[in-house]
């Protein structure tokens, strides 16, 4: 009888997959009535079935994640409680379904359903970072190849259903990638620079160990053109190396030299555009009359670049709060239960990226883009978990 070896694991052949097309690939896919179906999200709702079929017969869950869990719950409640308040949804169906996504389902899903994959992914660690890192020179190289392309040919490089959703052909230029006449932000296959750049952030850890991928993934975050991008760059520069002052503020000064460089010879922009008061126009005299304790407003705009400005607008004063108590639940639990003593030097350093974007959200965090918060939770639980290899040595 014929015997086929199989070389790969269902799991591991599952995983490879939602790299590609979470990572990758992430805007490739398709529409249905105005709403996005991304490959990365189909992938990712077998992972979620598996998950939950799993998690009907689950008996114990870690109490990292149900401390986590118990900080983020005020906040769904709360924002489900608004979402029965309003009486219009201006943006439409896909983007509020992409808020419940962001702000109510993947929380519970990555704190409470996700622990299986992950100690599976720690347990054959070396095999997802060898993943991660292709991905990561991919992304890079073939965003360099579409910058350089747009900048000779002004026009879009695109592959519908794959690097873009097919409602979105054609449509590239109109998201917020221009510069000028002749220069355009490095999107890759992210469709837009901010999103592409503070996704990155998120991937910088798994360079720590591999020079070229990443000096190379950290030149095309600086080719996003992107102001946020560049100060989430020194922030986890500064934070990276903040235990050696001298290479801390030398890398940190080549960062920024660079950056000026790129804004006076490439953008034709003086400092001034650096230091911009209204942050581009986030910023209006109008702001503190939009404040108020509570929900007010009857209609759900959507949440804009200033992620922690827009949930204020649109859920008051004690909305933001909740809400930062949301996204900061992880770190806090992993500190106070002191996990970086059973953890990798990536699962550590992940912290550094969550971190820095959680702060960088405060000017542009495109909190409800894809893949943005798919990322920050996938990332948070990645950091919640121990891992066994290292605790049995401890």
């Amino acid at each position: 009888m014929l015997k086929v070896k199989i070389k790969y694991s269902f799991f591991k052949i599952v995983l490879v997959l939602a790299v590609i097309f979470n990572i990758a690939l992430p805007k490739g896919g398709f529409d249905i009535s105005g709403i996005p179906i991304t490959w990365g999200y189909i992938i990712l709702g077998i992972i979620i079935i598996i998950s939950l079929l799993k998690g009907l017969v689950l008996t114990k869950i870690s109490i990292y994640r149900i401390q986590s869990f118990l900080l983020c719950l005020p906040f769904i409640i709360y924002f489900i409680i608004y979402l029965l308040y309003v009486d219009t949804y201006s943006l439409g169906s896909g983007y509020l379904i992409s808020a419940i996504i962001s702000f109510v389902f993947f929380p519970i899903l990555f704190l409470l359903f996700f622990e299986p994959w992950i100690n599976r992914i720690l347990d054959d660690f070396d095999f997802f970072h060898k993943i991660i890192l292709r991905a990561i020179l991919f992304i890079s190289v073939f965003g360099f190849i579409l910058f350089s392309h747009k900048i000779i040919t002004g026009v879009d490089y695109e592959i519908p259903y794959l690097t873009i959703n097919n409602k979105d052909s054609g449509l590239i230029k109109w998201k917020h990638n221009a510069r000028s006449d002749s220069m355009y932000k490095l999107f890759s296959t992210y469709n837009n620079g901010n999103i592409f750049g503070v996704c990155m952030l998120f991937l910088l850890p798994f360079t720590k160990n591999h020079k070229w991928h990443k000096i190379l993934l950290k030149f095309v975050m600086v080719l996003t053109l992107s102001r946020t991008v560049w100060f989430g760059l020194i922030v986890y520069e500064m934070i990276s190396y903040r235990k050696h002052i001298l290479k801390m503020v030398t890398i940190t000064l080549v960062v920024a030299l660079a950056f000026v460089l790129v804004l006076v010879f490439l953008l034709g922009k003086d400092l001034g555009y650096l230091f911009d008061p209204t942050l581009n126009g986030r910023l209006d005299g109008h702001f503190f009359e939009k404040i108020h304790l509570f929900f007010y407003y009857k209609d759900f705009n959507g949440i804009a670049e200033m992620t922690y400005k827009s949930v204020l607008e649109q859920m008051g004063l004690v909305g933001v709060i909740l809400f930062m108590i949301q996204v900061f639940s992880v770190l806090i639990v992993s500190y106070a239960n002191k996990l970086f003593l059973y953890q990798n030097e990536y699962q550590n350093q992940l912290k550094v990226s969550i971190l820095v974007y959680l702060i960088v959200a405060g000017i542009d965090g495109a909190y409800l883009l894809i893949p943005v918060s798919l990322f920050l939770w996938f990332f948070s639980s990645l950091i919640l978990t121990k891992n066994t290899s290292i605790a049995k040595n401890e």
